[in-house]
């Protein structure tokens, strides 16, 4: 039996506009997701070269204490409350750099796709802690958890007698089951996990002002 095709005009003149407007649907929705990423990454750029003018105008002891500040931080943001938690505890202070998570598209994505990740590619990955009484240990929230860098950091070194407290700046929110995580990995390490200091900036095209983050930083440290 042959199938017989049809040669109506009007289905197929349906079935043309149907097929225009899905691909209209796809294209709108292809573009939004280009500006709302542009619109991200270029903030992230302005808030690097913003907060980068900053960081000397911390007074940061250059001898050494019994605490530490260990941070990572893409846009500068939770450097910012790095150096401020630094300048009023009176800490040394640490850099996790991890190339993967660098400002621009290329790390922008990667952050997005590890962003609930316990592994990463950090420097310096293993330090000698056995001078410090006090590790503070930051990074900014990627899809409510800590980023990758922290995990890998404390899963790397040894936090025997150690009180780690955690900090973060984010945007959004944090879920508590990915903090519970980071403190079991802590103890699992030999440390105490003290508290979470968590600062929300608000969303990237409303936040708070950087003397209002940093004032909240400081109101956060010294309860």
């Amino acid at each position: 039996m042959t199938r017989q095709v049809s040669n109506n005009p009007l289905l197929t003149l349906m079935n043309f506009k149907l097929k225009k407007m899905a691909w209209i649907i796809i294209g709108i929705i292809t573009l939004a997701v280009v500006i709302q990423t542009s619109s991200v990454i270029g903030i992230e750029y302005y808030q690097r070269k913003q907060n980068a003018k900053l960081i000397d105008s911390f007074k940061i002891s250059q001898q050494h204490t019994n605490s530490l500040v260990v941070y990572f931080s893409r846009s500068g943001n939770t450097e910012l409350m790095a150096y401020r938690i630094a300048e009023i505890k009176k800490c040394n202070i640490m850099n996790l750099v991890a190339t993967d998570y660098k400002i621009g598209l290329n790390g922008w994505v990667n952050a997005m796709m590890d962003a609930r990740k316990t592994t990463a590619t950090i420097t310096p990955q293993k330090v000698d802690l056995s001078a410090y009484d006090t590790i503070y240990i930051g990074s900014p929230i990627w899809l409510y958890s800590p980023a990758p860098p922290v995990f890998e950091f404390v899963s790397k070194n040894n936090f025997e007698g150690k009180k780690v407290i955690l900090f973060n700046s984010m945007n959004s929110k944090f879920e508590q089951k990915y903090i519970d995580n980071f403190a079991a990995l802590v103890k699992q390490n030999g440390g105490e996990f003290s508290k979470h200091l968590v600062i929300n900036r608000g969303r990237m095209t409303q936040q708070m002002t950087t003397d209002e983050f940093l004032e909240a930083v400081k109101n956060q440290v010294i309860k």
